[in-house]
């Protein structure tokens, strides 16, 4: 009987054990908290509301579980620090990029730690992490209505557009813009106008682009006419050369004053021709002048018929510069001067006697 005792005692003992055991796996796994003995780092975050977060929530990386909220409590400045336990084997996920906010299991659901993976070198225990507000249920709220309120605006110009719109004269101009484009097209497609050759025409289009060729060309000799221009502009501003002393020294000044003058003295000299009684105004405007010029005339028309004769041999100068004979003769007679020195003699004794000779008087205008 004692042995039946201890036999159910043992199996008693046995059956409890088994059952604490699983109770406790179940505990654990339902729990989310079959982690519970492994090792941990902890994290700190510093929120301004944690929306109803609690000791024990869970903290999730890119949808999986990676730990829990050791804490929740209140700082010196009155903002809440939420400490984050989270399993060694994700903390290497953890880095100074990283961003923890709140979210929610779902619309009613219980409150979560959201972590965004970084990248780098994981940071270490006890560090503080990076904080986004306006997470879970409440923030996506109040992103919607920001969202509503940043939408009045466009909703009020689609009304404006849509009551504009309505105006059934706006539509008939519509209808108006409508037609005369189509119009244009249909002339351009069909019609041999312009703009068909224009789209048509491979020949027209090739002296099109010519012409902007040239007209190209042409621009950028303008544009490098302009930049000599202006390098001219520049050396004659700050150059040493004589247009710069003309315009910025005081030999510039003098010239211009020494123009003036003479521009002056001939204008005084004009208007004494135009206005005196002088010789120059009786040749240009007395009668005198036509006398003189009929003279010239006649003058120049006895030049013309001398020289005319001259070179067609007539007379003695003609013939001493036309006809070779001549020539001739008096080089044979200079050359018998030369050799006769009888006649030498008597050139040289009737020079003599005329310098010796007393000079002529000269005579005295009679005094009227």
């Amino acid at each position: 009987m004692p042995s039946q005792g201890r036999s159910l005692e043992l199996r008693v003992g046995i059956f409890v054990s088994l059952a604490i055991i699983v109770g406790t796996f179940l505990v654990f796994s339902l729990g989310n908290r079959s982690a519970l003995f492994s090792s941990k780092r902890h994290y700190v975050a510093v929120f301004a509301n944690v929306d109803g977060l609690r000791t024990g929530s869970p903290i999730r990386m890119s949808g999986l579980d990676v730990g829990t909220v050791g804490d929740v409590h209140f700082r010196d400045d009155g903002r809440c620090e939420v400490v984050l336990e989270v399993a060694e084997a994700n903390a290497r996920f953890i880095t100074a990029t990283s961003v923890v906010s709140i979210g929610s299991k779902g619309l009613l659901g219980d409150k979560l730690v959201e972590v965004t993976p970084g990248t780098g070198d994981p940071l270490p225990d006890g560090a503080t992490l990076q904080s986004q507000e306006g997470g879970g249920l409440f923030g996506a709220l109040a992103s919607a209505g920001q969202m509503v309120d940043e939408a009045r605006p466009a909703v009020a110009n689609v009304r404006l557009l849509t009551e504009t719109l309505s105006d059934e004269q706006f539509r008939q101009d519509l209808r108006d813009i409508s037609h005369n484009i189509a119009e244009l097209t249909r002339m351009a497609r069909e019609e041999d106008g312009t703009v068909r050759r224009l789209l048509t025409d491979p020949e027209l289009a090739d002296r099109l682009t010519s012409t902007l060729g040239s007209v190209q060309l042409a621009s950028s000799e303008l544009a490098r006419t302009s930049r000599n221009v202006r390098l001219i502009t520049d050396e004659v501003a700050h150059g040493d050369g004589t247009v710069h002393r003309l315009i910025y020294d005081q030999e510039g000044a003098r010239l211009v004053q020494s123009l003036a003058d003479t521009a002056g003295e001939a204008a005084t000299i004009l208007r004494d021709v135009r206005t005196g009684d002088g010789n120059m105004h009786e040749l240009l405007y007395g009668d005198e002048a036509g006398d003189l010029v009929s003279n010239l005339t006649a003058i120049s028309a006895d030049a013309r018929a001398i020289i005319a004769d001259i070179r067609a041999g007539r007379g003695t100068i003609g013939g001493l510069l036309v006809d070779p004979s001549i020539y001739e003769d008096v080089r044979r007679i200079v050359g018998n001067v030369e050799r006769n020195d009888i006649l030498r003699a008597l050139v040289r004794y009737s020079i003599r006697e005329d310098e010796a000779a007393p000079p002529a008087p000269r005579a005295e205008p009679e005094s009227p």
